[in-house]
């Protein structure tokens, strides 16, 4: 019964979530040299073993606990090229002409206004109202968002279905902030398996490098989707 319960709740959840739709950056932008650019990412969390799958509470209560040690391990890992895709997003961006700033503070999602405007099949707007950075001195808000990384691993009840994978989910959105309008927006998945043996307490040699080659590969497809003007 708790599994149907949830298994309805996500269904209605997810099927009412608004989804926006990938919008691709238009060559005209990269033509508009004198407007300025600000670069954010938004808090995220520490890297996270993921479980998918029909799981009840006390399946998922007993997996985690099976997975405590990976869990532990994955909560202090460090993801230098994570940390470095911001400044990476501002170098090239300047490398083309732009007037670019940093902006410091991390964006909470949570603090931050819906916008109530309407999307079409023309014209997407970010969900979230950014126009207050306007008052910063920026044109247009790039934001960074990494909603996963990790691992992620897939159950049926308490019986895992599958080797853990490497995981990343990264999205960006570059929004006008006259009108909250998205010029961008992209989201990229990437995952890789991990080389047995992954089950390697406490330090899981294996899993660290996957997990820091997926995000490699990950990030260059993802600044890869943004980046189609020319370097002066």
């Amino acid at each position: 019964m708790k599994k149907l319960y949830i298994i309805m709740l996500s269904t209605f959840l997810f099927g009412c979530a608004t989804v926006t739709k990938p919008v691709s950056l238009a060559p005209s932008f990269w033509e508009n040299r004198q407007q300025s650019v600000g670069v954010a990412v938004t808090k995220s969390n520490h890297p996270e073993a993921f479980m998918t799958g029909n799981m009840g509470l006390l399946d998922i209560i007993i997996n985690k606990g099976n997975a405590k040690n990976l869990i532990a391990h994955l909560e202090k890992l460090e993801l230098p090229r994570l940390q470095q895709v911001s400044a990476d997003f501002a170098t090239q961006l300047q490398a083309r002409g732009f007037n670019v700033k940093k902006i410091d503070q991390p964006i909470d999602p949570e603090s931050m206004s819906k916008f109530s405007g309407q999307s079409s099949e023309t014209i997407q707007y970010s969900q979230l109202d950014y126009r207050k950075y306007k008052e910063q001195g920026i044109d247009r808000l790039l934001v960074i968002s990494v909603d996963r990384v990790g691992t992620t691993r897939n159950y049926y009840g308490f019986i895992p279905t599958n080797p853990p994978q490497a995981n990343l989910l990264i999205k960006g959105q570059l929004i006008d902030l006259n009108t909250n309008q998205l010029l961008w927006f992209t989201t990229v998945t990437n995952n890789s398996p991990i080389p047995e043996p992954w089950d390697q307490a406490p330090t899981f040699e294996n899993v660290t490098l996957s997990v820091n080659n997926n995000v490699e590969q990950g990030v260059e497809k993802f600044e890869q989707s943004f980046f189609s003007g020319p370097v002066q």
